[in-house]
């Protein structure tokens, strides 16, 4: 089943001025909701803007795509967002992320990844990963009643900056993630995920996310996807604070 997404509310607070590229990719809200073999995925479109007393104008696009086999499947995600108020340019993000997991039985799976990522705005000139781990499945009840999943692995991280004051790096980090989901109403959907990810050589240096999501049957066709994250980084770069907090909403049609 093919999504496409009509309208996108977001809300964003955080500490700073100036906010930090969103270095995780949830990979796990896009895979929690896929139960069935074959090709599933959605399409994201989104418009905001503003003329009078400043001019604002907010473009975003993003899909996402899996292609589930009995033993393996494939998730593929591309995004791009870009936004400006007066003329300046305030976000200018870009992401690929490719990844492949094959089932060893019911529980265990072992997956592979590859990402790469740019954010202007965060002076980020390519962010680059390449990485793999294990999966095992806690708790499984089909379709969409309940799941529990927990991954751990390694990932190798190039970043590269346009700005003299953040340093380029080369990282080795864990990847550490918990994955649940509960249809705690005959149409809502509660998701929530963690992700940890230490690098390796100075296990300070740390990014991690936390992301809640409550998906809400409207009709048959149209549901309401409400989210909230919490992103942290001890090594942002510009001076910016270490954590984030967003909201989002968002309303998809299904067909």
């Amino acid at each position: 089943m093919f999504r496409i997404l009509l309208i996108r509310l977001s809300l964003i607070t955080c500490a700073c001025l100036a906010s930090a590229s969103h270095s995780i990719t949830n990979i796990e809200s896009t895979r929690l909701n896929n139960t069935e073999e074959g090709t599933t995925g959605n399409i994201s479109l989104s418009l905001d803007g503003r003329i009078g007393n400043s001019d604002k104008l907010a473009l975003g696009t993003a899909v996402q795509l899996i292609r589930a086999y009995r033993h393996d499947e494939w998730i593929a995600i591309i995004s791009r967002d870009y936004a400006e108020v007066d003329s300046e340019v305030n976000t200018d993000e870009s992401l690929v992320h490719l990844r492949y997991l094959t089932k060893h039985g019911r529980n265990w799976g072992h997956e592979v990844f590859t990402q790469y990522q740019e954010d202007k705005f965060s002076f980020l000139a390519r962010r680059t990963l390449l990485g793999g781990g294990l999966r095992y499945t806690l708790s499984s009840q089909a379709p969409l009643e309940q799941a529990n999943h927990m991954g751990f692995g390694l990932f190798y991280e190039e970043e590269d900056y346009t700005n003299s004051t953040s340093e380029d790096e080369n990282n080795i980090r864990l990847n550490l993630y918990w994955a649940y989901k509960n249809k705690v109403h005959d149409n809502i959907l509660y998701t929530s995920t963690l992700y940890f990810q230490p690098e390796l050589g100075e296990l300070s240096d740390q990014k991690g996310l936390w992301q809640n999501a409550l998906s809400i049957s409207v009709t048959s066709t149209i549901s309401l996807s409400l989210t909230w994250d919490v992103e942290h980084d001890t090594q942002t770069p510009n001076g910016a604070n270490d954590t984030e907090t967003s909201y989002n909403s968002v309303l998809i049609y299904n067909f």
